[in-house]
């Protein structure tokens, strides 16, 4: 049971870390209206994740996200060049290594959930049985 609930916990958390890399929370926008936003001169903030992922937060504080070319996402870019040139706090961030590691890692982290967790089972089923055993039992008294 314990291995059950660790492995949900487990899950759980890989999907918040994939929800938090793709972007959380946002509105999601076209390349056309992404390059619109950055013409009017309406982006405050840029990360430009690996992948094309782009994360922008507007002025006024509304985030959007767009996914573009791989080529349009490079530090020496032109589109880094424009959000430079309106000086927009821009950020580069690579693809981390904690879900590759985290996937790696699950399928040893199963099978000792399993080598650990059925032997574990069996032993308190098998108490849980004795113990029944024995409350059925009836004491006869001899004399």
């Amino acid at each position: 049971m314990l291995a059950s609930v660790l492995a949900l916990v487990w899950f759980a958390g890989l999907g918040l870390l994939g929800w938090r890399a793709l972007g959380g929370a946002g509105s999601s926008v076209s390349g056309a209206a992404f390059q619109q936003l950055v013409a009017d001169g309406r982006i405050e903030r840029v990360v430009m994740r690996d992948g094309g992922n782009v994360q922008a937060w507007l002025r006024g504080g509304q985030q959007v996200r767009v996914r573009l070319p791989d080529s349009e996402v490079m530090p020496g870019g032109a589109l880094a060049a424009q959000l430079e040139a309106q000086n927009v706090d821009l950020r580069f961030e690579g693809r981390g290594q904690w879900p590759g590691i985290a996937l790696n890692f699950l399928p040893v982290a199963l099978g000792v959930a399993v080598w650990v967790g059925v032997p574990l089972g069996l032993l308190a089923l098998g108490m849980a049985w004795r113990r029944g055993g024995r409350a059925g039992r009836v004491k006869v008294a001899e004399g």
